[in-house]
């Protein structure tokens, strides 16, 4: 079935609170896709984030980032929780084309403290019903919740800082009475994270709802690992490469490629994947339905990393001295589809592909990623990012969150290199990002995925990500919601192509 849908992450959303919220803004937005013939919202990672706001580096796997949050909501029907008043004082960036992650966390957790007070203190019956749903996802949520509630918690109040590996022995190492103590005396911020989790899941099940309402999809996406100074190796430990000090002998990261000519060290620790087999990798089904209970497609971010991922030491400084290290393989998407089956997953298949990669991505039946802006200067003929190589297994892109925008990187092109995609496109360049996405959704892929850059047809200044450059990243926005013309003429080239929903149910 041929598809097209848009990549925004809600950050870049506009809106009131230092960032972009699932509330009136994304309403705004899936109005949009329905209006231009979208049937997917692909979204980056929505687990919790620090001030730089990068999702693929979070305290969590499980969690979602409750700086999302739509404060303005909490003051209407439904939650009753705010008076309109509690707006006022809401950050105000100099630049609203780039997220404050810091004064969105900050304000938001103030007005979530204020809303946890009257939900508990008003007798009113909305309030009354919020308390009862509040107790039902504690409890069914306490397999996660009550454990990164804690860690949360012990990362902002102990004076030791927020690296687990630097607490207290009994906190470090999970000793019962330490737990215990702790949840005791610190239970008011521990209750204050659970109750920003519950707000979070009440907002996004409604917005939820209303793309399913509307025919679109929404596509979340699973890093391949999590970060060392996460809830999850802290409870985990047996489940990663550790020491008994809980440190990592070994790192993830990718060798040098097409974005960084010393490759990338993420840092992240290795997955024990031998003890995650014994175990029928329990957790990572746990994650994936985590997952899947809040969104329709998952995209499984370094897929490659299965098939072998790159082991660096420790103590290197960048990830050029590492090596392969064999994954878990198809056992692994075996386990998976067992567990959850019928569970729409795409394989970001980016970077050093290798036969062995191909072979397991089709083996699990996952599509790939072809990413026209990988597909030029046209040295090789037979580059699966060529438009001429496409195949219907696959999700073809202008370019990720991870390229330039397609204007930027168009204007980076030396004029011949910019001729040639000039002619193997048979176009002017004059309208580079409309009419690479021309290119893109004529594409035999089934799926084809836009950015809102290129709707605008921004150009680098609004680039979401540079992978290997540290900081910057991830902050731009929109500053107003995208016009009727964008929406008429993205509707028009899905309908050329027979992309729209409304052809898929004729055929």
């Amino acid at each position: 079935m041929r598809r097209s849908g848009v990549l925004l992450h809600p950050t870049s959303l506009p809106g009131l609170g230092g960032i972009g919220s699932i509330g009136a803004p994304a309403r705004d937005f899936l109005r949009f896709l329905a209006a231009s013939g979208q049937s997917v919202w692909q979204m980056l990672p929505l687990v919790p984030t620090d001030d730089g706001g990068c999702p693929y580096n979070s305290t969590s796997a499980m969690a979602s980032n409750t700086r999302l949050i739509d404060i303005p909501d909490l003051c209407g029907e439904g939650f009753e929780l705010l008076d309109h008043s509690a707006l006022d004082d809401a950050p105000r960036p100099e630049n609203w084309e780039r997220a404050d992650f810091e004064a969105a966390g900050r304000w938001k957790n103030a007005k979530l403290a204020s809303a946890l007070c009257r939900m508990k203190q008003s007798d009113a019956p909305v309030h009354r019903a919020l308390r009862a749903q509040f107790e039902k996802f504690c409890k069914e949520s306490s397999g996660w919740l009550d454990d990164f509630a804690m860690f949360d918690t012990l990362q902002s109040v102990l004076p030791e800082g927020p690296l687990w590996t630097n607490w207290p022995k009994g906190l470090r190492d999970r000793d019962r009475k330490a737990l215990s103590e702790a949840a005791s005396r610190y239970a008011s911020e521990i209750e204050l994270r659970k109750f920003a989790q519950f707000i979070f899941r009440m907002q996004w099940n409604a917005l939820r709802a209303q793309a399913r309402g509307m025919g679109i999809k929404i596509m979340g996406d699973v890093p391949i690992f999590v970060s060392h100074n996460s809830v999850d190796v802290w409870c985990h430990r047996e489940l990663f490469e550790l020491d008994a000090q809980g440190f990592p002998g070994a790192v993830a990261g990718v060798p040098p490629d097409y974005f960084a000519k010393e490759g990338q060290l993420w840092g992240n620790p290795l997955y024990n994947w031998k003890v995650l087999a014994k175990t029928g990798y329990a957790w990572w089904i746990e994650r994936l339905t985590a997952l899947n209970n809040l969104v329709d497609i998952v995209r499984i971010d370094h897929f490659r990393g299965f098939e072998a991922f790159w082991s660096v030491p420790v103590t290197e400084k960048t990830a050029i001295n590492g090596h392969w290290v064999k994954g878990p393989g198809i056992e692994f998407f075996n386990a998976v589809a067992k567990a959850l089956p019928g569970l729409e997953i795409i394989a970001e298949d980016l970077g050093i592909t290798t036969p062995e990669v191909d072979r397991l991505r089709k083996d699990a039946g996952f599509p790939g990623m072809r990413v026209l802006q990988f597909g030029f200067p046209l040295d090789d003929a037979n580059d699966h990012h060529a438009l001429h190589m496409h195949t219907q297994d696959s999700v073809v892109y202008c370019g990720t969150h991870d390229n330039d925008t397609t204007v930027g990187w168009y204007l980076s092109l030396d004029e011949t290199q910019r001729d040639r995609v000039r002619r193997y496109l048979s176009i002017d360049g004059n309208e580079i990002a409309w009419q690479l996405m021309r290119a893109a959704e004529s594409s035999v892929a089934e799926l084809c995925i836009v950015t809102v850059q290129d709707l605008l047809s921004r150009g680098s200044d609004a680039r979401m990500n540079v992978p290997g450059v540290a900081k910057g990243n991830w902050a731009w926005r929109m500053t107003d919601a995208l016009p009727g013309w964008i929406a008429d003429r993205l509707r028009d080239m899905v309908e050329v192509y027979g992309r729209a929903p409304w052809q898929q149910k004729k055929a």
